[in-house]
């Protein structure tokens, strides 16, 4: 396991309205035997805080998790329609999530993921966009 420092760049896009985040924390990079493995924790900036978020990006597929106050698992693949369901404090919501783009750069040093997805439930579709990135911090997390 070794320490990152992650940026991140989130848009969703509703309705005609954007909302943007953007923020940067530490993480940690486990390596595995087909990808890599990002983790970090959520904040009051995210409005998720408690939550912990796992990114692993092997070859040409991303799968997102989320466990805490919201449990979501996504898998991202271009092209193909992923059907998921978020338990959230309010109950449970099914989305279908699409991936239009899906394009990183990784190595245990550094990396890069550009994500584009669609994301659709019963009653909406928001177009999201997601970039991330991240820098190998000296020192290891035990």
């Amino acid at each position: 396991m070794q320490k990152v420092l992650l940026t991140i760049k989130g848009m969703n896009i509703s309705d005609g309205e954007t909302d943007l985040v953007e923020f940067v924390t530490e993480g940690r990079l486990f390596v595995k035997a087909n990808g890599y493995l990002l983790e970090y924790d959520e904040s009051e900036l995210t409005g998720e805080e408690g939550v912990t978020t796992q990114v692993l990006l092997e070859g040409a597929s991303v799968t997102l998790s989320r466990n805490g106050e919201i449990d979501t698992h996504m898998v991202f693949e271009e092209n193909q329609v992923f059907e998921s369901n978020v338990s959230t404090p309010f109950g449970m919501v099914h989305m279908n999530i699409m991936a239009h783009h899906i394009d990183s750069s990784l190595s245990e040093k550094s990396g890069s993921l550009d994500l584009e997805y669609e994301v659709s439930t019963d009653d909406m579709s928001t177009m999201n966009k997601l970039f991330l990135s991240f820098k190998r911090v000296d020192g290891r997390v035990n």
